[in-house]
């Protein structure tokens, strides 16, 4: 064996707790990397895969109601490949196990289907039969263990209907299955049935009507100028007007997860990368200050620079290999419990995780790669290294009066405090840098942690604060508001407002959105509108309030003028000047006072939807009469949503954030740890001749361990600086239309990021009191020999 190997094997021995801690630094930054880039390609690939064999359509369009006559014009219209239309309806589902009332979308469909074909996950298409039968999606039939074969009870206009259950199944329409009540899935209140299209034309009244088109474009023509030719001829039946893919709701999400995953695959990685390469270029630098005398030694034997620039750069690559093989094992897990959560939200007929060679090699590159350029650095020390000057013991640092003792601006009695402050400023790039790191490892954890902050902040300003209802009710039309006495005559009912909605198309400049106009009486609502501060807010006169996503995604301002039509253009166009901006947490609306409402809308006093506040006592009593009452089209229960947002998004959070956490507490650790174990041997020799000069173990230790300390205290500040700052990039990069994520970061979490690196640095404490007290005063001092 050549003597620089059998060097190599040594040292790998002496280093291999500093070497294992860098490989596990740097195998959770390529694990996540590897983990979250495959798992990104996995959800597009599904995605595509499914859209493509499915025929998911290129254009979708809602209106009020079309004769069948029009269809012909809207298949002829150039560029459209395959045109469908529909009906669907909304209706009110009763299942034996469930009290509350649950919200059915029932969508037509025939044998020729093309686009959003079905895909049966069990059963059978339906039959002609006695009982109809209907295709329940596969979320609703999994959270009420619905099985072909079953029967439904549904309330349609007013009509009690009992179906069959022929087969569960999915569509691309619906990967995302959301609930219009609510944007987060809420499988036990909201299902997708498919019905056959004769079935449901008599049920709704529209044998010779639709109110629903999808059509697919060829892609040699444009989807705008299809869209376009679209409006034109559905105008006059009260459509909403058409949109695209990037329109459609389920699609969205899925968009804004794999947009998600894409950002979080480059992001997290590449600060644990960060991190962990800087680790390892200063662990290799000062590990090369310390064999200086070894290196001038074996150059004098005749040693080119260049063999040894390669047994350090060979003793690198294994700290690197170490990181990386395993990371691609961790990276398997990591992809699979991705794939188990993906499978609970989005619903393909498979979603088949592997790791993507692509990842593979960018994992494999970002690992290798700046630990190789950051240990180039580092070796530029080996050429320039003459044998002749090496060989002689380093020149000593300029410890000098800081400026602290020069213009007396404190006062040290104890000589350990001035070495102290003297170590830390007689080399102050390096104290830098390990103050840079250490302020990483707290803002990593900061990051890791606040997520379940935003998470409690949403819960309690969506779902306490702003909602302080018990009940929801849509009505299919508007109704008097005698309405309001017949539901006050509920037992158990206490509390009841009435208020009026309208979907309406809004209009900035060239800028077109389709969103809700939500009326309000007073600030004293069951529903009130809040600021920033906590404080209620009421529109003025002739003037709208307006989510703060319109302001910073479309730059409207206070004082602006905004146009509104109803989205089934039955009434004239009105405009209102905008008066204010809150911070609506999920979804993006538009206020309005309840008289302007009726006065833009030129009609008298009405109510399409009620807010209840019922007797605990009485729920169930409640819901079997709403369940009854006419012209009932949704009920949503508070409790029932704030358990579906806890159950969904709120798991998937704290799911990630513990494993954020704990890979930042990893990261912090191996700084700290590191950072002492190489501050331990570069100061052998002075603690060794603190020992021989007088100084007690525990003298000698506090030394060291203070100088830590100090890089440790002056970490934090910037380290909460860094945390917040990476906070606020984290809510901007997961950001979607549907959700908006504040910026929500308690005192504790700032507390818990602190106590962790003191509790860090403790323990790091008992490793560096065990080592100076184990250190052999004889040995240390033959270094400078």
């Amino acid at each position: 064996m050549k003597a620089l190997s059998r060097k190599l094997q040594r040292d790998i021995s002496s280093l291999r707790i500093q070497i294992i801690t860098m490989a596990v630094l740097l195998a959770c930054g390529t694990a996540i990397l590897v983990a979250s880039w495959s798992s990104y390609v996995t959800l597009k690939k599904a995605q595509t895969i499914y859209y493509e064999q499915y025929h998911f359509p290129d254009v979708f369009a809602e209106l009020v109601k079309a004769p069948k006559s029009v269809v012909e014009s809207l298949k002829n219209i150039q560029g459209i490949d395959h045109f469908e239309d529909r009906i669907i309806l909304d209706a009110l589902i009763d299942l034996p196990d469930l009290q509350e009332p649950a919200v059915g979308r029932l969508i037509s469909f025939t044998e020729y289907s093309v686009l959003n074909k079905i895909h049966l996950k069990k059963g059978r298409f339906p039959e002609p039969g006695t009982i109809p039968e209907v295709i329940v999606h596969e979320s609703f039939a999994s959270a009420h263990r619905i099985q072909p074969g079953g029967q439904i009870s549904l309330q349609i206009k007013g009509q009690k209907k009992i179906f069959k259950v022929s087969g569960i199944g999915i569509s691309p329409e619906y990967v995302y299955a959301l609930s219009p009540l609510v944007p987060f899935p809420d499988d036990l209140h909201f299902g997708i049935l498919w019905v056959d299209k004769k079935e449901l034309s008599r049920l709704g009244d529209m044998q010779d009507s639709f109110n629903n088109i999808v059509a697919s474009v060829k892609k040699t023509d444009d989807v705008d100028s299809v869209r376009l030719k679209i409006d034109q001829l559905l105008a006059v039946y009260g459509s909403t007007g058409s949109y695209d893919r990037s329109k459609q709701i389920s699609n969205m999400f899925i968009e804004d997860e794999i947009r998600q995953q894409r950002s979080m695959s480059i992001v997290v990685p590449a600060i644990f990368i960060i991190v962990s390469t800087f680790i390892l270029y200063t662990v290799l630098s000062r590990l090369i200050s310390l064999h200086r005398a070894q290196i001038a030694t074996l150059k004098s034997l005749g040693y080119t620079s260049f063999s040894l620039a390669l047994y350090y750069l060979k003793l690198v690559s294994i700290i690197l290999f170490l990181g990386i093989v395993p990371a691609l094992v961790f990276a398997y897990g990591i992809g699979q419990w991705y794939a188990y959560l993906y499978a609970r939200y989005f619903h393909f007929p498979s979603i088949d995780f592997s790791l993507s060679p692509q990842a593979v090699v960018i994992g494999t590159l970002a690992g290798f790669l700046p630990g190789w350029i950051a240990s180039s650095i580092s070796l530029f020390k080996v050429f320039t290294l003459q044998p002749a000057e090496a060989m002689r013991p380093p020149a000593p640092a300029k410890f000098s009066q800081s400026v602290f003792e020069k213009w007396q601006l404190l006062q040290f009695k104890d000589i350990q405090t001035k070495m102290i402050l003297r170590n830390v400023l007689a080399k102050p790039w390096r104290t830098f840098l390990s103050i840079l790191g250490v302020s990483a490892a707290i803002g990593i954890l900061i990051n890791g942690s606040f997520w379940t902050d935003m998470v409690d902040f949403m819960v309690q300003r969506q779902f306490r604060e702003s909602s302080h209802e018990d009940m929801e009710i849509s009505f299919l039309h508007p109704r008097k508001e005698d309405v309001i006495q017949e539901l006050a005559r509920i037992k158990g009912v206490y509390l009841i407002e009435g208020l009026r909605t309208a979907p309406v198309k809004m209009t900035y400049k060239n800028i077109e959105k389709i969103t809700v106009i939500n009326s309000r009486e007073n600030a004293d609502s069951l529903r009130p509108m809040i600021d920033k501060e906590g404080m209620h807010l009421q529109p003025k006169e002739n003037q709208v309030i307006l989510s703060q996503y319109f302001n910073k995604k479309y730059g409207i301002k206070v004082g602006d003028t905004v146009y509104f039509e109803l989205t089934d253009r039955s009434k004239p166009k009105f405009s209102a000047v905008v008066g204010g901006f809150i911070e609506d947490v999920v979804g993006a609306s538009v206020y309005a006072n309840k008289s302007d409402l009726h006065r833009w809308l030129s009609e008298q006093p009405n109510i399409n939807t009620v807010y209840l506040k019922v007797d605990p006592r009485w729920n169930n009593e409640v819901y079997i009469k709403l369940k009854e009452f006419p012209e009932v089209a949704s009920i949503g229960v508070r409790k029932l949503l704030l358990e579906s947002f806890t159950k969904n998004l709120s798991d998937m959070i704290q799911t990630f954030t513990v494993v954020l956490v704990l890979f930042a507490m990893t990261i912090s650790a191996a700084v700290l740890f590191n950072m002492a174990r190489i501050t331990l041997s570069e100061k052998s020799w002075e603690l060794a001749s603190m020992r021989i000069m007088g100084f007690d173990i525990p003298e000698t230790f506090r030394v060291l361990y203070l100088e830590l300390g100090f890089q440790v205290l002056a970490a934090l500040f910037p380290g909460l600086a860094l945390g917040y700052g990476l906070s606020y990039l984290s809510t901007v990069w997961i950001h979607t239309d549907t959700f908006s994520f504040p910026l929500v970061i308690n005192t504790e979490t700032y507390a818990k990021a602190i106590v962790t690196i003191v509790i860090i640095y403790a323990v790091t404490g008992f490793f560096l009191y065990k080592k100076v007290r184990s250190l052999s005063m004889a040995e240390a001092l033959k270094v400078r020999d």
